[in-house]
Protein backbone atom coordinates (compact mmCIF):
# COMPACT_ATOMS: atom_id res chain seq x y z
CA UNK A 1 0.00 0.00 0.00
CA UNK A 2 2.86 2.47 0.90
CA UNK A 3 4.18 1.52 -2.52
CA UNK A 4 0.50 2.40 -4.70
CA UNK A 5 0.88 5.87 -2.20
CA UNK A 6 4.21 6.88 -3.01
CA UNK A 7 3.19 5.96 -6.81
CA UNK A 8 0.30 7.93 -6.81
CA UNK A 9 1.87 11.01 -5.09
CA UNK A 10 4.48 10.69 -8.13
CA UNK A 11 1.79 10.74 -10.39
CA UNK A 12 0.15 13.70 -9.16
CA UNK A 13 2.92 15.59 -8.11
CA UNK A 14 3.34 19.23 -9.97
CA UNK A 15 6.36 21.29 -10.48
CA UNK A 16 4.46 24.77 -11.40
CA UNK A 17 7.12 26.77 -10.53
CA UNK A 18 10.98 27.44 -8.93
CA UNK A 19 12.47 29.46 -6.19
CA UNK A 20 15.05 31.59 -7.71
CA UNK A 21 17.29 30.71 -5.44
CA UNK A 22 17.66 26.85 -7.28
CA UNK A 23 18.65 28.91 -10.31
CA UNK A 24 22.79 28.96 -9.62
CA UNK A 25 22.32 24.67 -10.30
CA UNK A 26 20.36 25.09 -13.30
CA UNK A 27 22.42 27.58 -14.55
CA UNK A 28 25.64 24.84 -14.21
CA UNK A 29 23.50 22.20 -15.46
CA UNK A 30 22.87 23.96 -18.76
CA UNK A 31 26.28 24.66 -19.18
CA UNK A 32 27.32 21.23 -18.55
CA UNK A 33 25.12 19.79 -20.83
CA UNK A 34 26.50 22.96 -23.34
CA UNK A 35 30.22 21.31 -22.81
CA UNK A 36 28.57 17.45 -23.14
CA UNK A 37 27.12 18.16 -26.31
CA UNK A 38 30.16 19.80 -27.73
CA UNK A 39 32.17 16.65 -26.73
CA UNK A 40 29.72 13.86 -27.83
CA UNK A 41 27.17 14.98 -30.69
CA UNK A 42 29.89 15.17 -33.37
CA UNK A 43 30.61 11.23 -32.35
CA UNK A 44 27.08 10.95 -34.53
CA UNK A 45 28.04 13.69 -37.28
CA UNK A 46 28.84 10.81 -39.69
CA UNK A 47 25.11 9.50 -39.41
CA UNK A 48 21.84 11.08 -41.38
CA UNK A 49 19.80 10.33 -38.99
CA UNK A 50 20.49 11.26 -35.45
CA UNK A 51 18.60 8.50 -33.41
CA UNK A 52 21.07 8.07 -30.46
CA UNK A 53 23.01 5.62 -28.18
CA UNK A 54 21.07 2.49 -27.89
CA UNK A 55 18.91 3.48 -30.77
CA UNK A 56 20.84 2.26 -33.95
CA UNK A 57 23.77 5.46 -34.15
CA UNK A 58 27.15 4.41 -33.62
CA UNK A 59 29.11 6.84 -31.50
CA UNK A 60 32.51 6.26 -32.75
CA UNK A 61 35.54 8.82 -32.87
CA UNK A 62 37.01 6.58 -36.21
CA UNK A 63 35.24 8.99 -38.49
CA UNK A 64 36.13 12.41 -37.08
CA UNK A 65 39.63 10.98 -36.55
CA UNK A 66 39.72 9.56 -40.33
CA UNK A 67 38.23 12.74 -41.37
CA UNK A 68 40.52 15.36 -39.66
CA UNK A 69 43.08 14.18 -37.47
CA UNK A 70 44.61 12.33 -39.51
CA UNK A 71 44.49 14.57 -42.51
CA UNK A 72 45.80 17.91 -40.99
CA UNK A 73 49.82 17.16 -43.06
CA UNK A 74 50.33 15.92 -46.50
CA UNK A 75 48.98 15.88 -49.48
CA UNK A 76 44.82 16.21 -48.05
CA UNK A 77 46.25 19.32 -45.44
CA UNK A 78 43.96 21.49 -46.88
CA UNK A 79 40.72 19.20 -46.77
CA UNK A 80 41.76 18.01 -43.51
CA UNK A 81 42.10 21.62 -41.94
CA UNK A 82 39.41 23.11 -44.07
CA UNK A 83 36.62 20.68 -42.49
CA UNK A 84 38.43 20.52 -39.18
CA UNK A 85 37.63 24.70 -38.67
CA UNK A 86 34.15 24.28 -40.17
CA UNK A 87 33.12 21.25 -37.46
CA UNK A 88 35.22 23.95 -34.84
CA UNK A 89 32.98 26.93 -36.34
CA UNK A 90 29.82 24.70 -36.15
CA UNK A 91 30.08 23.70 -32.68
CA UNK A 92 31.09 27.19 -31.42
CA UNK A 93 27.85 28.28 -32.95
CA UNK A 94 25.51 26.06 -31.73
CA UNK A 95 26.85 26.52 -28.06
CA UNK A 96 26.79 30.33 -28.28
CA UNK A 97 23.16 29.77 -29.23
CA UNK A 98 22.28 27.12 -26.81
CA UNK A 99 24.29 29.08 -24.27
CA UNK A 100 22.34 32.42 -25.24
CA UNK A 101 18.92 31.07 -25.44
CA UNK A 102 18.78 30.50 -22.03
CA UNK A 103 20.91 33.39 -20.28
CA UNK A 104 19.75 35.97 -22.55
CA UNK A 105 16.02 34.90 -22.11
CA UNK A 106 15.70 38.07 -19.65
CA UNK A 107 17.02 40.30 -22.00
CA UNK A 108 15.08 39.18 -24.83
CA UNK A 109 11.33 38.74 -23.07
CA UNK A 110 11.86 41.17 -19.89
CA UNK A 111 12.12 37.65 -17.74
CA UNK A 112 14.75 34.91 -16.89
CA UNK A 113 14.24 31.12 -18.87
CA UNK A 114 11.38 29.92 -16.08
CA UNK A 115 13.21 27.17 -13.75
CA UNK A 116 10.27 24.38 -13.64
CA UNK A 117 9.97 24.64 -17.67
CA UNK A 118 13.73 23.43 -18.11
CA UNK A 119 13.50 21.16 -14.80
CA UNK A 120 10.49 19.54 -16.05
CA UNK A 121 12.03 18.63 -19.96
CA UNK A 122 15.13 17.41 -18.51
CA UNK A 123 13.25 14.82 -16.38
CA UNK A 124 10.51 14.15 -19.26
CA UNK A 125 13.93 13.07 -21.16
CA UNK A 126 14.70 11.15 -18.50
CA UNK A 127 11.77 8.88 -18.41
CA UNK A 128 11.87 9.07 -22.03
CA UNK A 129 15.10 7.48 -22.32
CA UNK A 130 15.09 5.04 -19.16
CA UNK A 131 12.07 3.72 -21.14
CA UNK A 132 14.17 1.91 -23.35
CA UNK A 133 15.91 -0.11 -21.28
CA UNK A 134 13.31 -1.06 -19.17
CA UNK A 135 11.01 -2.21 -22.24
CA UNK A 136 14.79 -3.96 -23.71
CA UNK A 137 14.88 -5.71 -20.21
CA UNK A 138 11.45 -6.54 -20.80
CA UNK A 139 11.76 -8.59 -23.58
CA UNK A 140 14.92 -10.23 -22.12
CA UNK A 141 13.38 -11.73 -19.15
CA UNK A 142 10.46 -12.84 -21.72
CA UNK A 143 13.09 -14.21 -24.19
CA UNK A 144 14.79 -15.64 -20.31
CA UNK A 145 11.44 -17.32 -19.08
CA UNK A 146 10.83 -19.10 -23.25
CA UNK A 147 14.21 -20.46 -23.07
CA UNK A 148 16.83 -17.56 -24.88
CA UNK A 149 18.94 -15.51 -23.73
CA UNK A 150 18.32 -11.68 -21.19
CA UNK A 151 21.62 -10.51 -23.10
CA UNK A 152 19.56 -10.56 -26.40
CA UNK A 153 16.89 -8.69 -25.52
CA UNK A 154 18.79 -5.75 -23.76
CA UNK A 155 20.88 -5.77 -26.87
CA UNK A 156 18.05 -6.21 -29.30
CA UNK A 157 17.82 -2.82 -31.40
CA UNK A 158 21.64 -2.83 -31.73
CA UNK A 159 21.44 -6.60 -33.10
CA UNK A 160 18.11 -5.72 -35.61
CA UNK A 161 19.87 -2.49 -36.85
CA UNK A 162 23.30 -4.36 -37.50
CA UNK A 163 21.43 -7.20 -39.02
CA UNK A 164 19.35 -4.70 -41.35
CA UNK A 165 22.22 -2.63 -42.28
CA UNK A 166 24.51 -6.21 -42.97
CA UNK A 167 20.89 -6.67 -44.86
CA UNK A 168 21.11 -3.75 -46.73
CA UNK A 169 24.70 -3.95 -47.76
CA UNK A 170 24.28 -7.28 -49.06
CA UNK A 171 20.99 -7.64 -51.29
CA UNK A 172 20.05 -3.94 -52.06
CA UNK A 173 21.40 -2.78 -55.43
CA UNK A 174 23.30 0.06 -55.93
CA UNK A 175 20.88 1.17 -59.02
CA UNK A 176 23.48 3.91 -60.58
CA UNK A 177 27.30 4.92 -59.22
CA UNK A 178 26.90 8.85 -58.72
CA UNK A 179 29.38 11.25 -57.84
CA UNK A 180 29.44 10.81 -53.95
CA UNK A 181 28.51 14.30 -53.31
CA UNK A 182 25.61 14.34 -55.81
CA UNK A 183 24.64 11.18 -54.42
CA UNK A 184 24.59 12.30 -50.65
CA UNK A 185 22.72 15.43 -51.37
CA UNK A 186 20.24 13.07 -53.54
CA UNK A 187 19.72 10.64 -50.71
CA UNK A 188 19.31 13.87 -48.39
CA UNK A 189 16.15 14.44 -50.64
CA UNK A 190 14.90 11.23 -51.40
CA UNK A 191 15.48 10.17 -47.79
CA UNK A 192 13.81 13.08 -46.80
CA UNK A 193 10.19 12.07 -48.56
CA UNK A 194 10.40 9.38 -46.08
CA UNK A 195 10.84 11.56 -42.94
CA UNK A 196 8.56 13.76 -43.89
CA UNK A 197 5.37 11.33 -44.28
CA UNK A 198 7.00 9.33 -41.10
CA UNK A 199 7.01 13.29 -39.48
CA UNK A 200 3.57 14.00 -40.85
CA UNK A 201 2.08 10.52 -39.25
CA UNK A 202 3.53 11.62 -36.26
CA UNK A 203 1.19 14.62 -35.83
CA UNK A 204 -1.80 13.21 -38.31
CA UNK A 205 -2.26 9.74 -36.18
CA UNK A 206 -3.69 9.91 -33.41
CA UNK A 207 -2.36 7.31 -31.38
CA UNK A 208 1.41 8.16 -33.48
CA UNK A 209 0.90 11.85 -31.98
CA UNK A 210 0.17 10.39 -28.44
CA UNK A 211 2.59 8.13 -27.98
CA UNK A 212 5.35 9.10 -30.19
CA UNK A 213 5.71 13.13 -30.91
CA UNK A 214 4.05 15.25 -28.62
CA UNK A 215 5.99 15.29 -25.88
CA UNK A 216 8.79 17.47 -28.89
CA UNK A 217 6.23 19.72 -28.83
CA UNK A 218 5.08 20.28 -24.93
CA UNK A 219 7.21 23.18 -23.97
CA UNK A 220 5.90 26.72 -24.32
CA UNK A 221 9.41 28.19 -24.34
CA UNK A 222 11.77 26.82 -26.54
CA UNK A 223 15.33 26.34 -25.65
CA UNK A 224 18.09 23.03 -26.34
CA UNK A 225 17.31 22.31 -22.38
CA UNK A 226 13.72 22.44 -22.91
CA UNK A 227 12.67 20.51 -26.11
CA UNK A 228 12.39 16.61 -25.21
CA UNK A 229 13.83 13.96 -28.04
CA UNK A 230 11.70 12.47 -30.41
CA UNK A 231 12.66 9.02 -30.25
CA UNK A 232 12.40 8.86 -26.88
CA UNK A 233 9.22 7.69 -27.34
CA UNK A 234 7.64 4.75 -24.95
CA UNK A 235 7.15 2.62 -26.24
CA UNK A 236 7.50 3.35 -30.22
CA UNK A 237 10.58 3.54 -30.07
CA UNK A 238 11.44 -0.01 -30.66
CA UNK A 239 8.68 0.01 -33.38
CA UNK A 240 10.36 3.07 -35.39
CA UNK A 241 13.64 2.87 -34.73
CA UNK A 242 14.40 -0.06 -37.08
CA UNK A 243 12.95 0.53 -40.39
CA UNK A 244 13.85 4.34 -39.87
CA UNK A 245 17.42 3.27 -40.24
CA UNK A 246 16.82 0.26 -42.74
CA UNK A 247 15.39 2.79 -45.10
CA UNK A 248 17.73 5.27 -45.12
CA UNK A 249 20.83 2.32 -45.52
CA UNK A 250 18.74 1.17 -48.34
CA UNK A 251 18.12 4.62 -50.07
CA UNK A 252 21.68 5.25 -49.54
CA UNK A 253 22.58 1.71 -50.54
CA UNK A 254 21.25 2.78 -53.99
CA UNK A 255 23.05 5.42 -55.28
CA UNK A 256 26.17 4.53 -53.49
CA UNK A 257 27.80 1.11 -52.84
CA UNK A 258 29.74 2.52 -49.63
CA UNK A 259 28.53 4.40 -46.81
CA UNK A 260 28.85 8.70 -47.67
CA UNK A 261 30.83 9.11 -43.90
CA UNK A 262 32.33 12.23 -45.45
CA UNK A 263 29.89 13.33 -47.92
CA UNK A 264 27.06 13.27 -44.74
CA UNK A 265 29.67 14.97 -42.46
CA UNK A 266 29.90 17.69 -44.17
CA UNK A 267 26.09 18.05 -45.08
CA UNK A 268 25.52 17.72 -41.05
CA UNK A 269 28.05 20.27 -40.42
CA UNK A 270 26.45 22.60 -42.44
CA UNK A 271 22.68 21.56 -42.00
CA UNK A 272 23.22 22.06 -37.77
CA UNK A 273 24.84 24.77 -37.93
CA UNK A 274 21.19 26.76 -38.57
CA UNK A 275 19.51 23.73 -36.92
CA UNK A 276 19.96 24.64 -33.63
CA UNK A 277 17.87 28.07 -34.51
CA UNK A 278 14.93 25.85 -34.61
CA UNK A 279 14.53 25.64 -31.01
CA UNK A 280 15.23 28.49 -29.44
CA UNK A 281 12.86 31.63 -28.47
CA UNK A 282 15.80 34.09 -27.82
CA UNK A 283 17.01 34.31 -31.48
CA UNK A 284 14.07 33.83 -33.81
CA UNK A 285 13.26 37.48 -34.75
CA UNK A 286 17.21 37.90 -35.30
CA UNK A 287 17.58 34.65 -37.55
CA UNK A 288 15.15 35.77 -39.64
CA UNK A 289 16.70 38.62 -40.24
CA UNK A 290 20.07 36.99 -40.97
CA UNK A 291 20.04 35.69 -44.59
CA UNK A 292 23.31 33.79 -44.01
CA UNK A 293 21.40 31.75 -41.16
CA UNK A 294 17.80 31.65 -42.99
CA UNK A 295 18.85 30.49 -46.90
CA UNK A 296 20.51 27.45 -45.14
CA UNK A 297 17.64 26.19 -43.09
CA UNK A 298 15.11 26.92 -45.74
CA UNK A 299 17.94 24.85 -48.56
CA UNK A 300 18.17 21.31 -46.11
CA UNK A 301 14.69 21.36 -44.61
CA UNK A 302 14.86 23.33 -41.38
CA UNK A 303 16.44 25.69 -39.26
CA UNK A 304 14.69 29.12 -38.50
CA UNK A 305 11.65 27.20 -40.40
CA UNK A 306 11.64 24.91 -37.92
CA UNK A 307 10.88 26.88 -34.74
CA UNK A 308 7.39 27.43 -37.13
CA UNK A 309 6.56 24.14 -36.69
CA UNK A 310 6.57 24.20 -32.81
CA UNK A 311 3.68 27.56 -33.59
CA UNK A 312 0.65 27.05 -31.35
CA UNK A 313 -1.05 29.22 -33.61
CA UNK A 314 -4.07 27.71 -34.46
CA UNK A 315 -3.48 28.55 -37.98
CA UNK A 316 -0.63 26.36 -37.98
CA UNK A 317 -2.97 23.75 -37.20
CA UNK A 318 -4.68 24.01 -40.21
CA UNK A 319 -4.09 22.21 -43.83
CA UNK A 320 -6.50 20.96 -46.14
CA UNK A 321 -9.66 22.10 -44.53
CA UNK A 322 -9.24 20.06 -41.74
CA UNK A 323 -8.41 21.17 -38.07
CA UNK A 324 -5.92 18.84 -36.93
CA UNK A 325 -5.29 20.84 -33.28
CA UNK A 326 -1.83 20.09 -33.83
CA UNK A 327 0.91 22.34 -35.75
CA UNK A 328 1.09 20.94 -39.61
CA UNK A 329 3.60 23.20 -41.02
CA UNK A 330 7.38 23.19 -41.93
CA UNK A 331 7.63 19.02 -41.22
CA UNK A 332 11.04 19.22 -42.54
CA UNK A 333 12.89 16.61 -45.01
CA UNK A 334 14.38 17.15 -48.17
CA UNK A 335 16.02 20.19 -49.86
CA UNK A 336 14.29 23.33 -49.88
CA UNK A 337 11.23 22.25 -48.14
CA UNK A 338 10.07 20.37 -50.94
CA UNK A 339 7.90 17.99 -49.88
CA UNK A 340 6.05 20.54 -47.51
CA UNK A 341 5.34 22.76 -50.87
CA UNK A 342 4.11 19.48 -52.55
CA UNK A 343 1.59 18.07 -49.94
CA UNK A 344 0.40 21.70 -49.02
CA UNK A 345 2.61 22.29 -45.30
CA UNK A 346 4.85 25.12 -46.37
CA UNK A 347 4.80 28.35 -44.60
CA UNK A 348 6.95 30.95 -44.82
CA UNK A 349 9.05 32.87 -42.18
CA UNK A 350 7.23 35.93 -40.63
CA UNK A 351 9.40 38.40 -38.76
CA UNK A 352 7.07 38.31 -35.25
CA UNK A 353 7.94 35.30 -33.10
CA UNK A 354 4.90 33.37 -32.49
CA UNK A 355 4.11 31.60 -28.62
CA UNK A 356 5.27 28.25 -28.99
CA UNK A 357 4.24 24.67 -27.78
CA UNK A 358 0.40 22.42 -28.12
CA UNK A 359 -2.17 24.54 -30.21
CA UNK A 360 -3.59 27.11 -27.87
CA UNK A 361 -1.15 26.70 -25.68
CA UNK A 362 -3.27 24.80 -23.40
CA UNK A 363 -2.28 24.61 -19.42
CA UNK A 364 -0.41 21.17 -19.17
CA UNK A 365 0.05 19.10 -16.06
CA UNK A 366 4.06 19.73 -15.29
CA UNK A 367 5.10 16.49 -13.66
CA UNK A 368 7.49 14.05 -15.65
CA UNK A 369 5.77 10.90 -15.22
CA UNK A 370 2.76 12.47 -17.01
CA UNK A 371 4.33 14.18 -19.59
CA UNK A 372 6.14 11.32 -20.58
CA UNK A 373 3.87 8.69 -20.82
CA UNK A 374 0.33 10.46 -20.43
CA UNK A 375 -0.72 9.53 -23.60
CA UNK A 376 -0.38 5.90 -23.13
CA UNK A 377 -2.33 6.03 -19.79
CA UNK A 378 -5.07 7.95 -21.85
CA UNK A 379 -5.21 5.77 -24.49
CA UNK A 380 -5.34 2.83 -22.19
CA UNK A 381 -8.24 4.70 -20.47
CA UNK A 382 -10.19 5.45 -23.38
CA UNK A 383 -9.93 1.89 -24.58
CA UNK A 384 -11.46 0.71 -21.67
CA UNK A 385 -14.44 3.26 -21.40
CA UNK A 386 -15.46 3.41 -24.85
CA UNK A 387 -16.98 -0.14 -25.72
CA UNK A 388 -17.67 0.47 -29.18
CA UNK A 389 -15.22 -1.40 -31.54
CA UNK A 390 -15.73 1.67 -34.07
CA UNK A 391 -14.82 4.14 -31.26
CA UNK A 392 -11.89 2.09 -30.59
CA UNK A 393 -10.47 1.78 -33.93
CA UNK A 394 -10.88 5.62 -34.40
CA UNK A 395 -9.00 5.78 -31.24
CA UNK A 396 -5.66 3.79 -32.03
CA UNK A 397 -6.11 4.43 -36.15
CA UNK A 398 -8.27 7.66 -36.36
CA UNK A 399 -6.98 11.35 -36.90
CA UNK A 400 -5.42 13.69 -34.38
CA UNK A 401 -8.59 15.67 -34.83
CA UNK A 402 -10.45 13.17 -33.21
CA UNK A 403 -11.43 13.10 -29.64
CA UNK A 404 -14.04 9.77 -28.16
CA UNK A 405 -16.90 10.24 -26.60
CA UNK A 406 -15.32 9.38 -23.26
CA UNK A 407 -11.98 10.58 -22.64
CA UNK A 408 -8.92 11.96 -20.31
CA UNK A 409 -6.18 13.96 -20.62
CA UNK A 410 -3.10 13.09 -18.06
CA UNK A 411 -0.83 15.55 -19.81
CA UNK A 412 -3.28 18.78 -20.32
CA UNK A 413 -5.31 20.07 -17.75
CA UNK A 414 -8.05 21.88 -20.31
CA UNK A 415 -8.83 18.23 -21.19
CA UNK A 416 -8.29 18.28 -25.16
CA UNK A 417 -6.05 19.86 -27.65
CA UNK A 418 -7.19 22.63 -29.78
Amino acid sequence: MKQLDMLNRLWNAELSSMPERYRPWVSAFVVFFTAMFFVQFPLLWHNLVYLGPGLGDEQTTRVIRELVFDRLKGDDAVWGWSIGILLLATLLFRAWIMLGSYFGYERAFGYKFPLHIVVIMILTNAVGALSIPVVLALIGVALKISGGNFSDGLLLIEHVVKTANEWVMTHVPTLVELNPWIAALLVFHVAGFVHYWLHRLGHQSRALWMLFHRQHHLSPNLSQFSTTAVFFAFPLFIVFVVPYVFIFAAITKLFAAEPLYKEVFVINTIFMASEIIGHSDVFYEWAVKKRWLSWPGFAFGGGVYHYLHHSAERSDAVTHQKNYKVNMVNMGGGLFFMWDIVFGTYTPLREKKPKVGLTGQPPLYYNPLRLGIGGLAQLIYELRHNRDWRTRLKILFGDSYYTPPVTRSYILKSGTEG
